[in-house]
């Protein structure tokens, strides 16, 4: 019962299912993840492993070695033991947003406080929510998670719906995750997002000098792309953002709307032209473009460069740039994004 409660705490945190008529699907869906976990390197060992499964999860294990020698993340006994979900994700996560704003709609939870999404261990409960969104005039997006961090609260499993990554790409997924471990600071789902995928990219980069040239060459290509697709939709936003504090009449806003969003689709066809048959983005563009999936990017990604800035100030240090970080922690929002945009300043916030 002790086990039930503390579950359904972290759900509430991490989901906002917390209201009573979730207990249930709180309970057996984080559940689940503990159940019938085996020991990575019980796996590892046993004569009947796969091999491709034994070669990826000694593969992981070297990574996470690198991670808390090299990038001082928590060695908790995360992702010591794997668990097959027999789907494709662990949670679905919605986003919303006006359909005149770029403003995120927040869900405020436990332990973690308000952020720009909310998540179910079930999609068809995901998609009833996202319907119910919609009827009520908001622009929603639903997407499936291959991972999330709880924090330090449990030690998360390694899980199958990681596993169909390439090794570099698991690599960085897993200092995403572990850097929420490192810092999170309550209300600021922008801030933490960026932290964890500043960390990451900085990670990556050192690991991959580890690596093979020829898996460093294929990484370096697909980052490249990521960074040529993720510019372009962030300048999209931009025209968004300056078409939604015009003074044109809705009507008139819906019209210059539709144009903007065929513009990026003629972009990204542009742009991806000369990707051979990397079809990796076709998706994202294909599907329903909205003020909710442009969010959703923008949370993870804008404060991104900031953060690099910030980490080359201090001399590329790791350990001076989380010291650095970690004042933040007791700064207000328009005061951490203050200090964040001139890294060459010692942090002064009172908690």
């Amino acid at each position: 019962m002790k086990l039930a409660r503390s579950i359904l705490i972290l759900f509430c945190a991490l989901t906002g299912a917390c209201s009573f008529s979730y207990y249930a699907q709180s309970v057996s869906g984080q559940a689940e993840l503990f159940r019938k976990q085996l020991s990575v390197q019980d796996i590892i060992a046993d004569s009947a492993t796969d091999p491709q499964l034994r070669q990826k999860l000694a593969a992981i294990e070297a990574i996470l070695e690198y991670a808390y020698s090299e990038l001082a993340l928590p060695d908790n006994g995360s992702y010591r033991h794997y668990k097959d979900l027999k789907r494709d994700y662990v949670v679905w996560n919605i986003f919303a947003a006006p359909e005149f704003s770029l403003q995120p709609k927040q869900w405020c939870y436990l332990v973690v406080g308000c952020v720009n999404y909310r998540g179910y261990f079930h999609e068809q409960q995901a998609l009833a929510t996202a319907r119910r969104l919609s009827d009520r005039g908001w622009e929603v997006a639903v997407g499936g998670v291959l991972a999330y961090s709880t924090l330090g609260w449990f030690e998360d499993p390694l899980l199958n719906t990681m596993l169909k990554l390439e090794t570099w790409e698991i690599a960085r997924l897993l200092f995403h995750e572990l850097a929420h471990q490192r810092l999170y600071i309550q209300h600021a789902t922008d801030f933490n997002e960026a932290f964890a995928d500043a960390i990451a990219e900085i990670g990556l980069r050192g690991w991959l000098l580890t690596q093979p040239p020829d898996i460093r060459q294929s990484a370096q290509i697909t980052l490249e792309r990521q960074e040529e697709f993720i510019s372009l939709v962030l300048a999209a936003r931009d025209r968004f953002a300056s078409l939604y504090q015009s003074s044109l009449s809705e009507q008139d806003m819906r019209t210059e709307k539709s144009r903007l969003l065929a513009q990026l689709n003629t972009d990204y066809r542009d742009l991806s032209s000369g990707w051979g048959d990397d079809t990796r983005y076709d998706l994202w563009i294909n599907s329903e473009i909205n003020n909710a999936r442009l969010s959703a990017l923008s949370t993870y990604r804008t404060l991104v460069p900031d953060f690099l800035a910030a980490y080359k100030q201090h001399g590329s240090s790791l350990t001076l740039f989380y010291e650095w970080i970690e004042k933040l922690s007791d700064c207000a929002e328009n005061e951490r994004l203050y200090y964040l945009h001139q890294p060459e300043l010692l942090p002064s916030c009172r908690p």
